[in-house]
């Protein structure tokens, strides 16, 4: 593991960030699906990345997590990788956010590397699948981690009012019975309607 860190930080990081970002992204997204559906690109992953130790094991709400390291909804907008994510050693990931219609996002370039401040600046405006096919993607799996769904509002300015609230509940309604929770995404900064939610400028988690 320590190997793959110095290689990973020495050598592939230098080579990745010449290119940009977002094909990166998307790039290591095709990869990591890919490397998912095999058990043995999986078990070699494991070996490279996977660390487990009792001592970082928790329980909250019933829902049982190996470690408290998770990844965060906004990278696995499209539920493509939750195969893969646990053999790198997350304890859970959140898939999202999703939408209950497919939406294309911002116009790009919407994703830029801050180099001096270590981080990255997003602006992807909510682009995925949408709810019905990323159903698909996800009913039937058999989750190794567990997995939360971030579900939030169709990025679509004509959506507004008691709408917004029935676009959420249309979402919600396909998710209900998948995964271990969800997340309801009420205040995303890079869309065109977060002002008609904020005063609900939280998040609440919905734990079964």
């Amino acid at each position: 593991m320590a190997f793959a860190i110095w290689g990973y930080k020495h050598i592939i990081k230098p080579m990745l960030f010449r290119f940009d970002p977002e094909k990166i992204h998307d790039a290591f997204t095709r990869t990591g699906r890919f490397l998912g559906e095999y058990t043995f690109a999986r078990n070699m992953t494991s070996f490279l990345f996977d660390y487990e130790n009792k001592k970082l094991e928790t329980i909250v709400a019933g829902i049982r997590f190996r470690n408290p390291v998770g990844l965060a909804a906004g990278f696995d907008k499209n539920a493509a990788l939750v195969d893969i994510i646990p053999s790198v050693g997350f304890g859970f990931m959140e898939v999202g956010s999703v939408t209950f219609r497919r939406r294309e996002g911002n116009p790009k370039p919407r994703l830029w590397r801050l180099p001096k401040d270590d981080s990255i600046a997003v602006n992807y405006g909510l682009c995925n699948d949408g709810a019905c096919e990323i159903l698909k993607r996800l009913k039937g799996k058999k989750f190794r981690i567990p997995i939360g769904i971030s579900i939030a509002k169709t990025n679509d300015a004509s959506i507004k009012g008691k709408y917004s609230v029935e676009d959420y509940y249309n979402c919600y309604k396909i998710f209900k019975n998948l995964g271990s929770y969800i997340t309801i995404n009420i205040s995303c900064p890079n869309t065109a309607t977060e002002k008609d939610l904020r005063i609900l400028n939280f998040w609440i988690i919905c734990l079964r």
